[in-house]
């Protein structure tokens, strides 16, 4: 029963209609206008009198529409032609970004920073917190991905200075992809010249290992094989017209008579002559058949091994001489649409879109303390 009673007393929780917060504002709304008017004004003299005009200056930069790297094509045996040249806005993004990382890499930044003497402008303590403010708050940079285009820029109280070190930033960002590029070259450079060399000395030792051959086999072992095996049929069929005449003979003469015996002595000349181009394999004999297809398949690859050393230092020159002029080059790399310019107004603070906003709040805050305190004051 008790418990009960307790739950009866409790008041139900209250409920806010449109028409409470309309009334709050009502009552109090000349002092929430004071008070958005009065924060208003003191916005305008900061942002008037106090803040200093920030200018930027900025330049368009356009990319070279090339992937750093060497380019295969004209290289014989190559279809897939230059692959530096560049078809799609994805190698675009690419550069740019690279483009990108370059401008807001420490060294960059922080020639910059000693150049224009920010640390003694802007009282730094170190040098990262000087690098991390020029990142967020002085450095300017707008991709366009499709045309592959950038703007690079600067904010600055001084126009002339902030065009000035918009051309300082531009100018780090040639010099130092450069050397970087002269850098990738150098390290593919050295990379194919290692495998030139090394190409040169299998390209040695194959023709070394091709000549040592021929000198033992013949200058084509395969054609003296074909010979060999054309011998062996005459050969044979010699040898067997040769017995149909000892045949003959022996039907006619007997086994003593002269004839008899130079035409046995003939056809054993015959079969030795055979037999020698069947079994040997001293390499004594430019015509012979025992291991003849072992002989014929080792000079086979022998000879491609040559053939393919000749191929690998087809690619490799060209690339190696091209690697060579490439680390030499030194000529600019960005192309410039448009130079910075000494810009004649502001770009921040925004005066007026500052005061409407910091109205605009002071105005909701006060709004929100009279409606709590008559809230409290209700409870």
């Amino acid at each position: 029963m008790t418990g009960n009673s307790e739950d009866s007393n409790k008041s139900p929780a209250r409920e806010f209609t449109l028409s409470d917060f309309l009334s709050v504002f009502t009552q109090y709304r000349k002092k929430i206008y004071i008070t958005a008017l009065i924060f208003g004004v003191l916005t305008a003299i900061v942002v008037f009198f106090i803040m200093d005009p920030i200018f930027l200056s900025y330049g368009t930069i356009k990319t070279s529409g090339k992937v750093v790297g060497l380019s295969l094509g004209g290289i014989p045996g190559t279809e897939i032609g230059d692959f530096g040249e560049v078809l799609s806005g994805t190698s675009y993004a690419k550069e740019l970004a690279f483009y990108e990382n370059i401008l807001k890499s420490r060294r960059c930044l922080e020639e910059t920073i000693i150049k224009y003497n920010f640390m003694e402008e802007k009282k730094y303590k170190h040098m990262q917190q000087a690098i991390k403010d020029f990142r967020e708050n002085i450095l300017y940079i707008l991709k366009d991905r499709i045309s592959g285009t950038m703007d690079v820029g600067v904010y600055d109280k001084n126009p002339a200075k902030a065009k000035e070190i918009s051309e300082f930033l531009i100018h780090q960002l040639d010099k130092i992809n450069i050397e970087m590029n002269i850098l990738n070259a150098k390290n593919q450079r050295e990379f194919i010249q290692q495998r030139y060399e090394q190409s040169i000395d299998k390209l040695t030792s194959a023709e070394d290992s091709l000549k040592i051959f021929q000198d033992s086999y013949g200058i084509s072992p395969d054609v003296q094989v074909r010979i060999a095996s054309e011998l062996e049929i005459q050969l044979e069929a010699e040898i067997e017209s040769e017995k149909i005449k000892l045949e003959l003979l022996q039907k006619i003469l007997t086994s003593n008579q002269d004839e008899i015996k130079l035409q046995e002595e003939k056809i054993n000349a015959l079969e030795n002559r055979l037999s020698k181009i069947r079994n040997s394999d001293d390499g004594s004999s430019k015509l012979q058949l025992k291991g003849s297809p072992d002989v014929v398949l080792k000079f086979i690859r022998l000879k491609r091994e040559v053939e393919v050393q000749n191929k690998i230092q087809s690619v490799l020159l060209p690339l190696f001489e091209q690697a060579k002029i490439e680390e030499k080059k030194e000529i600019p790399t960005i192309l410039i649409l448009d130079q910075p310019f000494v810009p004649d107004e502001k770009t921040k603070p925004k005066r007026i879109i500052s005061i409407l906003a910091v109205m605009l709040l002071s105005a909701f805050f006060t709004y929100i303390f009279f409606f709590i305190r008559s809230f409290i004051k209700s409870a």
